[in-house]
C-alpha cells in the first residue's frame, strides 16, 4: 500500500470519527425558589385560551452570560423585565396555576456547560386523572452563539391523543 492510500485512509477515519461527536447538551437540576436573588426579566408562556395547559414561566437573572428567546410567537408569551426576584417568583407561581387540573408546580434550574444558572424554570404538574403523566411539558434549549433559544411544545403521547367528547367531560360546577 502506498503512503498517499494511507493518508487517505486515515483522513477519512478522522472525519468519520469526528462526525459521530453529537452536540454539547445544557444541564438541568431541581431547585427551589429561595435559590434565586436580585433582579430577572420574566417569561410567561401560555394562558391562550381557556383550556391552554401548555403554561410555563422562565426567569432569566440579570446580567448572565447569555440572552434568552423563546422560539414561539410574541402573541403566546408575555416578557416582564427588570422584577425583583419575589415578585417574579410570585407572577410565575400564580402563572402556572391557570389550569383546573393543575396539582402543583416543579421548579428547575437550566445550567451551562461550566455549571453556571442560564434560566429558572417553572412548569406545572398536573393531575394523572386528566392526562397520562403529570409533565405534560416538552421544552428544549439551544445556544446559539451568545443566545439560549427555548422551545415549548408538549410531549407526544399528550400531543398526539385524541380529543375527549364533549359529553365524556367532566362537569365544571
Amino acid at each position: 500500500m502506498s503512503l498517499g492510500r494511507i493518508k487517505i485512509i486515515i483522513l477519512m477515519g478522522i472525519v468519520c470519527i469526528g462526525s459521530c461527536t453529537g452536540p454539547r447538551y445544557l444541564k438541568s437540576a431541581s431547585t427551589g425558589p429561595e435559590e434565586i436573588t436580585g433582579t430577572c426579566d420574566l417569561f410567561l408562556y401560555g394562558h391562550r385560551y381557556s383550556d391552554d395547559f401548555k403554561n410555563v414561566a422562565f426567569l432569566i437573572p440579570s446580567g448572565g452570560k447569555y440572552t434568552f428567546e423563546l422560539y414561539e410567537p410574541e402573541f403566546d408569551y408575555h416578557v416582564r423585565k427588570g422584577l425583583s426576584a419575589g415578585t417574579a417568583i410570585e407572577e410565575a407561581e400564580q402563572f402556572v396555576r391557570f389550569h383546573y387540573s393543575f396539582q402543583r408546580s416543579k421548579w428547575n434550574k437550566i445550567l451551562d456547560q461550566e455549571g453556571n444558572v442560564i434560566v429558572y424554570e417553572l412548569r406545572p404538574i398536573y393531575s394523572t386523572l386528566d392526562f397520562s403523566y403529570g409533565d405534560v411539558l416538552d421544552v428544549h434549549y439551544l445556544i446559539k452563539g451568545d443566545k439560549v433559544i427555548a422551545t415549548v411544545g408538549l410531549k407526544p403521547e399528550i400531543e398526539e391523543r385524541p380529543p375527549e367528547p364533549f359529553l365524556l367531560r367532566p362537569r365544571v360546577k
